[in-house]
C-alpha cells in the first residue's frame, strides 16, 4: 500500500484520507518497510521544460526541442545501455517521468543539465544565473 505522509516532529503524519486509512490498519507495535520518496514539484518540472524551450530557441544544431531533451538526458547520464544481438550498444534515455523520478532525483538531474546547458550551449552563463534567469521567466522556483 502506498500514501502520503508529512513528517511532523510526532513523526509521520497521514496527509491524505487513504493514508490514514492505511496508517489505521496498523497496529501499534507493528513494523512495516517504508520506501521514502519525495513527490515531484511540478514547478521544478515546469523550469526545466523552460529551459529546453531556452536553449532550443538559442541553438541550431537539435530540430525540436524534443531532441535536445533526448540529448541532455543522455548528456547527464539519464540512460541506459542497450545491446544489440550484434553486439552494438546503444545509449536508450530513462523517463524523466513523475512516477519514474522523485524529487531527489530529478533535483539532480536538473542540475546535472544547467551544468551541460552552461558548459555547451551559454558559455559564458553561470548555472546560478542560468537557473535565476528560468525561474524569474516563469514565476517559480526549483526549491
Amino acid at each position: 500500500m502506498k500514501f502520503l505522509a508529512c513528517k511532523t516532529l510526532g513523526g509521520l503524519t497521514p496527509a491524505d484520507v487513504a493514508g490514514e486509512e492505511a496508517l489505521r490498519k496498523i497496529r501499534v507495535g507493528d513494523f512495516v518497510t517504508v520506501e521514502m520518496k519525495k513527490p515531484r514539484n511540478s514547478a521544478h518540472h515546469r523550469l526545466y521544460w523552460a529551459l529546453i524551450g531556452i536553449v532550443h530557441h538559442n541553438q541550431d544544431r537539435y530540430e525540436t526541442a524534443d531532441h535536445l531533451h533526448t540529448a541532455l538526458k543522455i548528456a547527464a547520464g539519464h540512460y541506459y545501455i542497450l545491446t544489440m544481438p550484434n553486439g552494438n550498444e546503444y545509449k536508450i534515455p530513462r523517463s524523466i517521468a513523475f512516477d519514474k523520478m522523485d524529487q531527489t532525483e530529478f533535483g539532480a538531474f536538473y542540475d546535472r543539465v544547467c551544468d551541460i546547458v552552461a558548459k555547451h550551449f551559454l558559455p559564458g552563463v553561470s548555472v546560478e544565473a542560468l537557473k535565476a534567469e528560468v525561474e524569474q521567466m516563469i514565476g517559480a522556483r526549483a526549491a
